[in-house]
């Protein structure tokens, strides 16, 4: 059996500047296998309205971008803009196919 993604060797660790507290939900989680092939894991449930999750997917691209700029020296804005774009070629073209491996519920 495999472990809990939390407790996967490879997950992010949580333990530099973290606040979360016992409010904290997580809301997604997204994996990459040799840079190919994601599972992404989305609990719909704690966010009833689509538009909240959108917004939450846009304070994550800008944490992205940061994160990209202090990891491999680009700018940050160059790319906030690289992200963005891989965003929206992905969504116009839909170079993937997404397979469900769990329905939401009701």
């Amino acid at each position: 059996m495999a472990d809990h993604p939390a407790n996967h060797p490879n997950a992010i660790a949580l333990d530099k500047g973290a606040q979360l507290t016992s409010e904290s939900v997580e809301v997604a989680r997204i994996w990459i296998t040799n840079r190919a092939g994601s599972n992404v894991l989305i609990d719909a449930g704690i966010l009833e309205d689509p538009t909240v999750f959108g917004y939450l997917l846009a304070d994550t691209i800008r944490h992205a971008a940061r994160a990209y700029a202090g990891t491999w020296g680009l700018d940050e804005d160059a790319a906030l803009q690289a992200i963005v774009d891989g965003v929206g070629t992905e969504l116009r073209e839909q170079f993937t196919t997404i397979t469900t491996i769990q329905e939401g519920m009701h």
